[in-house]
């Protein structure tokens, strides 16, 4: 009773640990957009909090440069985040078809465990009735 309850939880948890790369790559992706998502964000308040500061202290030549110096960080940013971007949306792609590729072949459920384990399958056991 004991060995084919051990025998799925062991499937069960094999077959959760395991990802494909198509998956960790989106993964990966992910993680490259939000980190440039959040560099273009942290840059954009940091020019609003200098836009603030111009105001009170327009002539100041340290807040010109940095104003510069800022926008061009800003492009910078939003150009490594757009890039960041389609490399995400063309790996969810791949991810995607990947998937498709899956559901189209054969399916996981026709798998039948008593042929790994080297049992008989139904097809191959015969009744045999006594009359």
């Amino acid at each position: 009773m004991k060995f084919p309850l051990f025998i799925s939880a062991l499937i069960f948890l094999t077959s959760c640990a395991t990802t494909s790369m198509v998956r960790e790559n989106a993964n990966a992706r992910y993680e490259e957009y939000k980190s440039a998502a959040k560099y273009h964000a942290d840059s954009e308040k940091d020019y609003l909090i200098l836009l603030e500061n111009l105001e009170r202290y327009p002539k100041e030549p340290y807040l010109l440069t940095r104003k510069q110096i800022l926008r061009r960080e800003i492009e910078q940013n939003r150009l490594l985040m757009l890039q960041a971007r389609s490399e995400f949306e063309k790996a969810l792609q791949e991810w995607d078809l990947a998937v498709q590729k899956m559901e189209t072949g054969l399916p996981r459920d026709s798998i039948d465990l008593r042929q790994i384990f080297g049992l008989p399958s139904p097809k191959d056991t015969v009744l045999i009735y006594d009359e």
